[in-house]
């Protein structure tokens, strides 16, 4: 039951790096204490600082890459057989890496486009973001991510604009009024390397208890859908974000999951949805230039 939940909280923490882009959640000075007064910390910021001697800590739920699960944890394969690390049995989820991926020479780098939006009650109000962002991720960890958020709220529209860039050891971030800088330490950088993967997305998802995988179409990409609550993502988002969703989509309320794989189980896109009666949320995730 455990293995169970902790499956739950760490598809929670990928996908609140999607609910909120990376320009906004790791605007942040790394390193602080974002998690003061029982708000939670920014899923970047708490992947940056998780301890790397506890690689299951509970900072963000994730399960470091090379953190294998122990053998035989997953479903049953056929015959009875134990099943592979948290994945399960056979069939359409065989390609599936069996240990959360680890960066390195296979993939070097990639772009990631986020786009999210909750649309609040009958009168046209929303929040809508947007970000562009690439990723180096072999052999040393770069990011440039720049990001939009468009707010109509009473027939008013607010715009804010934020980046963040992470070159060296330098964190960079543009909060849409002021620049801010920190120093990463090798363990954080190593952190938001290895959590930066896009193949954790494809792992998370598709070991998440219920999930289901189509077979391989003839390109040779999976879809697998699955299912998520609301309640872990708010866990996860920061504090001000969370409070303001929260009262409009309860945390029991379940948000969908929906991803494209190809056969080296690199993303191309994820879908997110959830609904309640006062507000909608939708996003999307899409893959490309992976090399």
């Amino acid at each position: 039951m455990k293995r169970r939940t902790d499956r739950a909280i760490a598809i929670s923490a990928v996908t609140a790096v999607a609910v909120v882009p990376t320009a906004i959640v790791m605007v942040v000075q790394v390193g602080g204490d974002s998690g003061r007064d029982g708000g939670a910390s920014p899923a970047s910021a708490a992947m940056s600082q998780q301890d790397p001697a506890n690689p299951n800590g509970t900072a963000t739920g994730l399960v470091t890459p090379g953190a294998a699960a122990p053998q035989g944890s997953g479903p049953a394969g056929p015959n009875g057989a134990p099943g592979a690390p948290g994945t399960p049995g056979g069939g359409a989820f065989a390609n599936l890496p069996t240990a959360p991926p680890q960066p390195g020479p296979s993939l070097n780098a990639f772009t990631r486009k986020t786009d999210v939006k909750v649309s609040i009650g009958d009168g046209g109000d929303y929040k809508h973001a947007t970000e562009t962002a690439t990723f180096t991720l072999w052999p040393k960890f770069a990011m440039n991510a720049t990001g939009v958020t468009q707010t109509m709220q009473g027939g008013e529209l607010t715009k804010i604009t934020q980046k963040v860039v992470v070159s060296g050891t330098t964190l960079k971030g543009f909060d849409g009024e002021k620049w801010t800088q920190s120093t990463l330490t090798p363990a954080q950088l190593g952190n938001l390397q290895n959590q930066s993967d896009p193949r954790q997305f494809t792992f998370m998802i598709g070991t998440l208890p219920g999930a289901t995988a189509s077979e391989p179409d003839e390109t040779g990409k999976t879809r697998f859908t699955a299912q998520a609550r609301m309640g872990n993502v708010y866990s996860l988002l920061p504090q001000d974000a969370a409070a303001a969703i929260r009262q409009l989509i309860p945390q029991d309320t379940g948000c969908g999951l929906d991803l494209l794989a190809d056969s080296k189980s690199r993303p191309t896109s994820i879908g997110l949805n959830a609904q309640a009666p006062a507000a909608t949320f939708t996003g999307t995730m899409t893959f490309s230039s992976y090399r």
